[in-house]
Order: structure tokens, then C-alpha cells, then sequence
């Protein structure tokens, strides 16, 4: 079978799943991703990630977040990008998702 045949039959499915839930506080998240707090509470406040608890004023992270904060990790410490690029890098990878959802969605094919 031909490259070109092949990549005729690849398929890209969309799981819609429930929302993510924000259960990691931020030590553990501070703890997994191995970052330094003030980094981790600059993407917080940028909006990035997290979500703020109004009754405890604490962030809460979700699963997504913590690939966010490792794909942080990786571009700060292997590729030395500072905080101000790494801000820019993810709401550049962020808007990417979300064009892609958006171009990919089932019902797109629907309508007129």
C-alpha cells in the first residue's frame, strides 16, 4: 500500500467527553510539574490555567492544566524559552485547539 493510499484512510476521531474536573491543588501540581510557584501562578493569572476558587481564593487544576504546565516545563528548561515566551507559545497552541475542534466538529458536515 502507497503513502498516499494510506494517508487516503486515516480518520481523525473527536471524543466529546464532560468537562475536566479541577481536583489537583497547587502544591501537587507544583510537585508534578517541577516548577517554581510564582512561574505557576503567573500562567494562572494570565488565565492559561487553573480555575480560582472564590470561597478559598486558591487555584484548582485540572488535567489539562497539568499537560500545559509539563509542556511548560519542557519549553523552559530543554529549549531555555523564558516565561514571556512560553506564555505566548501556549495561547498560540491553545487557539490551535480550538480551531481545530471548531474545523473537526461532527455537525459541521450538516449544514448548508
Amino acid at each position: 500500500m502507497s503513502d498516499q493510499q494510506l494517508s487516503r484512510r486515516i480518520t481523525k476521531i473527536i471524543v466529546l467527553g464532560q468537562p475536566e474536573s479541577y481536583s489537583y491543588s497547587e502544591p501537587e501540581i507544583i510537585e508534578w510539574c517541577r516548577l517554581e510557584r510564582p512561574f505557576v501562578l503567573h500562567l494562572a493569572e494570565a488565565g492559561l490555567i487553573g480555575r480560582l476558587d472564590s470561597g478559598s481564593m486558591e487555584y484548582h487544576y485540572s488535567d489539562g492544566d497539568l499537560r500545559l504546565l509539563r509542556r511548560a516545563y519542557r519549553l523552559h528548561h530543554d529549549l531555555d524559552v523564558n516565561q514571556a515566551g512560553i506564555e505566548v507559545i501556549l495561547r498560540l497552541l491553545m487557539h490551535i485547539d480550538e480551531l481545530q475542534r471548531a474545523h473537526f466538529q461532527p455537525d459541521r458536515h450538516n449544514k448548508p
